[in-house]
């Protein structure tokens, strides 16, 4: 084989989400990495696959990401795969993907299913520009800054999260963004897949069935101009350390679309009230 790691995307749903490349490196590489040895076993058996496994998941990436360095210097191949969809993108293959680099061993990334581009495109809403958030923090204080970053996001923002989280995680948005819209996508490609678009504001949780694997799609916001009240910490920071008024004025200016005139006011009174 030609490298000595394979990511190798799965199927999101339906078992014939794969390709033939897939298929026939799984059935070439020596081990294959998996988050859930039984999991993937339902995959492989399915095709006829019959490989060792070995579990590769968040609670021993580290330890094992270097012990799958160690074997593969030693001669061995690996397919790296995650439960569903494309390996590497919040799960322990990115640290794996880091270490290869490191210490210069040889991968390849396969292409394959992936539950958020379908997602967005399934969604209907605006996809030349897009922001991946990942999935939704429990901690209070991590959650602000993240819901703080949506709030700013001029892009359309794909978002991860679970089925027992998502009542809170409306509750929370009606509050911050009632207006912009909200894309549910289920399942996909399942049985049951469903895709639903709606604003914020008129959703109801009681119509909704929150089962099974899910992906959000936020709706882009608006990014508002800052007014010259806030940049009032940063003027008087300036006017502290002794800048000059026209310095502190063209120091603003790089920054902000305001007028001249109107910052210089603003400078001399706060300069003013400083005294």
């Amino acid at each position: 084989m030609d490298y000595s790691i394979y990511f190798i995307p799965t199927p999101i749903g339906n078992l014939e989400d794969i390709t033939l490349r897939a298929l026939n490196t799984l059935k070439e590489v020596d081990i294959i990495a998996c988050e859930d040895t039984r999991e993937s076993k339902k995959l492989l058996d399915y095709y006829k696959i019959d490989k060792p496994l070995t579990s590769y998941h968040k609670f021993n990436e580290i330890t094992k990401s270097q012990a799958i360095i160690e074997e593969v210097k030693k001669g061995k191949t690996y397919g790296v795969i995650t439960d569903q969809g494309m390996p590497g993108i919040s799960d322990p293959g990115h640290i794996l993907i880091k270490k290869c680099i490191k210490e210069k061993v040889s991968y390849t990334i396969l292409p394959g299913a992936s539950a958020i581009i379908t997602a967005l495109v399934g969604s209907g809403l605006s996809n030349d520009k897009f922001s991946y958030y990942g999935f939704i923090p429990k901690k209070t204080s991590e959650k602000n800054i993240y819901y703080q970053k949506l709030i700013d996001e001029d892009k359309t923002s794909i978002i991860l999260d679970t089925p027992h989280n998502f009542e809170n995680t409306i509750k929370d948005f009606k509050k911050i963004f009632p207006q912009r819209r909200l894309a549910l996508a289920r399942e996909i490609s399942k049985k049951f897949e469903e895709y639903k678009l709606m604003k914020i504001e008129d959703i109801k949780i009681e119509e909704l069935t929150l089962k099974g694997e899910f992906v959000l799609i936020l709706e882009k916001g608006e990014k508002k101009e800052k007014s010259i009240v806030d940049y009032k910490e940063e003027i008087l920071n300036l006017v502290n350390e002794g800048k000059r008024t026209k310095e502190i004025v063209k120091e603003i200016q790089k920054k902000s679309k305001l007028n001249k005139n109107e910052i210089y006011d603003y400078v001399l009174q706060i300069s003013k009230n400083n005294k």
